[in-house]
C-alpha cells in the first residue's frame, strides 16, 4: 500500500484535534473513493458524448443570461 501524504491548513487540523476518536486516514480513504466514484460515473455518462467544451461555454453563457433576465426582471418590478 502506498502512503499519500497532503497539507491540512492549521485551522483545520484544530477541529480535527477535538475529534480525536475519529479515524481521519479512514475518512480521507473514503472521501476518495466516492469522489472516484463519482468520476468515474461521469466519465461512463459522457464517454460517447459529443458535448464539446466550446457547446458547455455557449451553454453556461446562455444559462447566464436568462439567469440575468431573470433577476433584472425582478428588481425592475420591485421597484414600483
Amino acid at each position: 500500500m502506498t502512503d499519500i501524504r497532503f497539507f491540512v491548513p492549521p485551522e483545520l487540523l484544530d477541529r480535527m484535534k477535538k475529534y480525536s476518536e475519529i479515524n481521519w486516514k479512514k475518512v480521507a480513504k473514503t472521501a476518495v473513493e466516492q469522489y472516484l466514484e463519482k468520476i468515474g460515473l461521469a466519465d461512463r455518462l459522457t464517454a460517447k458524448s459529443k458535448f464539446t467544451l466550446e457547446d458547455a461555454e455557449r451553454f453556461g453563457d446562455d444559462v447566464k443570461q436568462k439567469m440575468w433576465e431573470k433577476h433584472k426582471y425582478y428588481l425592475e418590478h420591485l421597484q414600483k
